[in-house]
């Protein structure tokens, strides 16, 4: 019996030691395998009680939802346009991990050169974006509009969601003042917008010179549907006004956000020079058929008389990186043709 016992005590102690030995061998061989960069340490077991996480440094930001808490340095920031907020982040200089582009706006319409959003993930059109791939991409931040309200307590669920309702006739000037203090950025506002206003303020010299109080209009392209903007409701007018250029009065005046109107009514939009915004890809094409510029009453307008109708993308402007864009067109169309 006490023979019996005796066994049972040494092939416990035998098993214990196997156990021990085959299991400092599996981790000198994990460690080996690592070293050599044959196995990622993802792979590898990992004790989670020894990882000491530091705390993300938080504030408190208003938004279109009241107040909500925020990392203050965000690392991993998710923008579900790619207008204003695509366009200032990048200004700030900050690379979203993600944006939300508009599907069937033209190519570029932002005026963001497509060099800087080529490493960008897309999470789907900014009218649906996708939940799944913005819980893939693991944001610490996201930007979005106040419209995309319907999406919000899932977006909220995932990372600290900043719903921004943009002010009409602020400005980009001040969305990106506040787009910045959320991003942790304020600091490089003064130089983005330097650079800005020192193009601006070339541009308004030469225009001056060059066209002394000649007015301009603009309209809205979608389809067949003509419609006009007040012009303190986009950034491109924003941008014409900073450059010097005076609307003409019945555009100042309005007082609808937008007006839908039919070509029997452009003659009231009679200007010395007339910008079509074209919007959407199907637009384009409508327009490179100039099949609606044939008819009889664009040939009375000033503008077509004097060949000084221009087709322009500059519906996405939203901030100083797509700004270049307008401000190029206009010395294109302004100030070398004049």
């Amino acid at each position: 019996m006490r023979n019996r016992a005796i066994r049972k005590i040494s092939l416990f102690l035998l098993f214990l030691t196997a156990i021990t030995v085959v299991t400092i061998a599996a981790c000198n061989s994990n460690r080996s395998l690592l070293e050599k960069g044959q196995i990622s340490s993802a792979t590898m077991p990992i004790d989670k009680s020894e990882i000491a996480t530091a705390p993300v440094e938080t504030k408190v930001a208003n938004h279109a939802f009241g107040q909500i808490e925020i990392p203050v340095h965000p690392q991993r920031v998710i923008v579900l346009d790619e207008s204003m907020l695509l366009d200032s982040a990048l200004a700030l200089g900050i690379k979203p991990v993600g944006f939300a582009p508009c599907s069937n706006c033209l190519e570029s319409h932002s005026g963001i050169p497509s060099e800087l959003v080529a490493d960008i993930s897309s999470v789907g059109d900014m009218n649906q974006p996708s939940l799944e791939k913005i819980l893939y991409l693991k944001p610490d931040l996201i930007l979005s509009y106040e419209w995309q309200r319907q999406i919000y307590p899932q977006l909220s669920a995932i990372a600290p969601t900043v719903a921004i309702e943009p002010a009409s006739g602020v400005g980009f000037k001040k969305e990106i003042a506040y787009i910045a203090h959320v991003l942790g950025r304020s600091d490089r506002v003064e130089e983005v917008l330097a650079k800005y206003e020192d193009r601006i303020k070339q541009l308004r010299h030469h225009l001056q010179t060059k066209l002394g109080t000649k007015k301009v209009a603009t309209v809205h392209l979608y389809g067949s549907q003509i419609s006009v903007w007040k012009p303190d409701l986009n950034t491109y007018s924003q941008i014409m006004s900073d450059a010097g250029l005076q609307f003409i009065q019945a555009q100042k005046d309005q007082q609808e956000d937008w007006l839908n109107i039919s070509i029997e009514f452009l003659p009231k939009y009679d200007a010395d020079f007339l910008f079509i915004v074209i919007v959407y890809e199907k637009d384009s094409e409508n327009l490179n058929s100039l099949s609606f510029l044939k008819q009889p009453l664009w040939s009375t307008l000033k503008a077509a008389q004097n060949k000084q109708i221009y087709a322009v993308q500059w519906a996405g402007i939203g901030g100083s990186i797509g700004a270049n864009r307008v401000i190029d067109d206009l010395y294109k169309y302004l100030v070398k043709a004049s």
